[in-house]
Formats: structure tokens, C-alpha cells, sequence
């Protein structure tokens, strides 16, 4: 269950790397979720689904892994990130995360991350159709030496990092490849809407326990599991 929530944040901070474009600038993407090169964290993270929605002041995430066997939604205001909510549904037990917003950042640190970024070049000929927009490839260099690839489109607004970075983003990640501890993560969208769902921006349900994230990792990592 450990490596579990390392995948499922993982991507969480993938769905962070963003920053603003004269595009669209609300709407949901729902991205496929993809693991390589780990075959028993693969089966472990199933069949799994990432749902991005977003307007200029704030982002919402939706992960679904293990066909819903865990559930994680997040909440991050645009330039206030101590104020993010988290609410993880997990093997039948409810948990809302307080005071998750820095320590979300903290426990991914150099996932996908491009705080760790050294350079991005564009390859303007490499291009793909992804749910409808035109797409282009970005390579951008680590610091450890590795690159990743991202398929952008400047048909949407990329939203502001959620930490401040010294290499951006031309355009929105509809496609994003990237190297993790756990195998080779591939985030591709599959759907666009420009109309938000009602409720996308709270937390919905009842019975949740209120728990701080050293507390939830200690439950990931079989305390109370």
C-alpha cells in the first residue's frame, strides 16, 4: 500500500506542472494512467484514471486507481497552496488530509518535477492529435541527467505552477512521460470538457477522519491497514 500512494502521488504532482496562455482557460481533462518497467506496481495500480478540472483561480484533481479501489481528490487554490484540501477513499476507509498542501509538495519532491528542471526544447515536427487539440513535443532535461517528454497544446490555458519554477511550460501537457523510482509513468488524455461538473471544487460524502499526513502515511504503511 506504500507504493501505492508514492504512484498515486506521483501523478498528482505530474497534474501540477502548468502555467498560464491566452487558450481556454476552464475545463476538465481526464488523462489514462500508464506504469512501465514494474510490473508488480503496475498490477497494483490496475486500471487507473486521473481527472483534471481547473478555471483561473483554482485546480481540482480526481484520481481513480485500482478500478476504485482508492480514491484521492484534491483541492489547491491558484498562489495559496497551504490551503489545499485532500480526501483519500481507500479499502473502504475515508481519510481528509489536513494541512496537505506543502506536504504533498514535500513527499514528491523530484517526481516529474520541474522544480528539477534544467532546460526544455521543442520539437515543433513531432506532433500528435490528442482528444481533438494539435500537440507538439517538449523535452525537458533533469537535473540527474534523465529527460522527459511532453506533448502540449497551446489550444489550452496551462495553469500556474503550483511551485514556482525556473523552466515553463509553452503550452498544456495533453500527454506527459516521464521517469519515477517506480517505473516509467505515462500520463495521455482521453477526454476534454469545457464545462466544469457542479461540485468539482468540494469535498463531498460524509464519514471522513480527520488526519494529518504523517498520520495517513503511517496507515499506507501498514499501521493501520
Amino acid at each position: 500500500m506504500k507504493n501505492l500512494t508514492k504512484i498515486a502521488f506521483a501523478f498528482l504532482l505530474l497534474a501540477g506542472l502548468m502555467m498560464n496562455a491566452q487558450a481556454l482557460k476552464k475545463g476538465s481533462v481526464t488523462y489514462k494512467l500508464a506504469l512501465t518497467g514494474n510490473e508488480e506496481a503496475a498490477a497494483m495500480m490496475g486500471e487507473s484514471t486521473l481527472t483534471i478540472h481547473f478555471d483561473e483561480k483554482t485546480q481540482a484533481t480526481e484520481m481513480n486507481m485500482m478500478s476504485g479501489m482508492m480514491l484521492m481528490k484534491t483541492i489547491t487554490p491558484f498562489g495559496n497552496v497551504k490551503d489545499t484540501k485532500m480526501a483519500v477513499e481507500v479499502m473502504g476507509m475515508k481519510y481528509e488530509i489536513t494541512e496537505a498542501g506543502e506536504e504533498a509538495l514535500n513527499n514528491n519532491n523530484g517526481i516529474g518535477n520541474l522544480e528539477n528542471a534544467t532546460d526544455v526544447t521543442y520539437d515543433k515536427k513531432d506532433v500528435k492529435e490528442i482528444v481533438g487539440f494539435k500537440c507538439y513535443k517538449a523535452n525537458v532535461k533533469m537535473a540527474d541527467g534523465t529527460s522527459n517528454a511532453f506533448y502540449i497544446t497551446e489550444g489550452i490555458a496551462p495553469q500556474t505552477p503550483i511551485k514556482e519554477t525556473k523552466i515553463k511550460l509553452a503550452g498544456y501537457p495533453l500527454e506527459i512521460i516521464t521517469n519515477t523510482p517506480q517505473g516509467e509513468m505515462t500520463m495521455t488524455a482521453t477526454s476534454f470538457a469545457k464545462e466544469l461538473p457542479k461540485d468539482c471544487f468540494v469535498i463531498t460524502g460524509e464519514g471522513y477522519t480527520k488526519v494529518t499526513m504523517e498520520e495517513f502515511k503511517q496507515q499506507m504503511s501498514g499501521g493501520g491497514m
